[in-house]
């Protein structure tokens, strides 16, 4: 297989290096990026061929677009007219949907990603939508793709504006709270590098708890939170303050935005 990457930025860079961690073939991969400097990172980087034009990367089997949405229009302009029946065209490019692809690239075999700022270090989540034209095979390839940056899952095009909020947003929600949890550890003066030890390490141990436990976060808080005690007068001041409903609301309305971007 032949993977051609139109666009050469993070994410680009992120499944490049993990295709190669899981065995691909530098060889096989070509990169598109107008920028010169970028070209040459990414050629140092990865001993990929790398180039400013397009055109070399449809003479692969697949092709990712990553390039940003605003860019899209004028990228598949220039390549629409050799996109054939026998390339698979992957877009992650955020709010672009099938039906306004495959109005662009009318023989192409489509996939619409959502995938997540994790996947550069290798912990990404992705969710995965297929058009009309795609085969069994191509699913099977589109998988391998994003496996090799995190953990996969196939959805209805339909859910992918909850999904961009949940996992595409989601990482901020996470820096969101280190950032709040930082700034309550200065405020009880406690050094800020075992603050940030400690909250990193909580961070990881109850994930860990929760993967392992297939628990209900309410029992696993329930073994953290005795009666009477310290961690129960902090969950009484997020429950006065409505801290819960605040952030489901939080996470809905980026779902709303997302939808009201959407180029359909």
């Amino acid at each position: 297989m032949k993977l051609g990457f139109i666009g050469g930025g993070n994410m680009a860079a992120a499944m490049i290096g993990g295709l190669l961690q899981k065995g691909f073939s530098a060889s096989d991969i070509r990169v598109a990026e107008p920028q010169a400097e970028r070209r040459a990172w990414l050629s140092a980087e990865f001993g990929v061929a790398v180039e400013e034009s397009a055109a070399g990367c449809l003479a692969a089997d697949v092709v990712v677009l990553a390039v940003k949405p605003q860019q899209l229009p004028e990228v598949l302009a220039t390549i629409a007219p050799a996109v054939t029946a026998r390339h698979v065209v992957i877009s992650i490019a955020a709010g672009i949907s099938l039906r306004w692809l495959q109005r662009r690239l009318p023989r192409a075999r489509l996939v619409r990603v959502m995938p997540n700022l994790p996947a550069t270090v290798r912990c990404g989540f992705s969710a995965l939508s297929f058009g009309a034209h795609v085969r069994a095979q191509d699913r099977r390839t589109a998988r391998a793709i994003f496996e090799a940056v995190g953990e996969v899952c196939e959805l209805p095009e339909r859910h992918l504006d909850a999904i961009t909020a949940v996992s595409g947003s989601g990482p901020a929600y996470v820096f969101f709270l280190i950032q709040a949890w930082q700034a309550a550890a200065r405020r009880l003066k406690l050094p800020p590098a075992v603050a940030q030890r400690a909250i990193v390490a909580t961070l990881r141990g109850g994930l860990a708890l929760f993967d392992a436990a297939q628990e209900d976060p309410a029992a696993l808080i329930a073994q953290v939170a005795s009666k009477k005690g310290t961690t129960e007068a902090a969950l009484k001041v997020l429950a006065r303050r409505r801290v819960a409903a605040h952030f489901v609301e939080a996470v809905q309305a980026a779902a709303a935005r997302s939808r009201a971007l959407a180029w359909s």
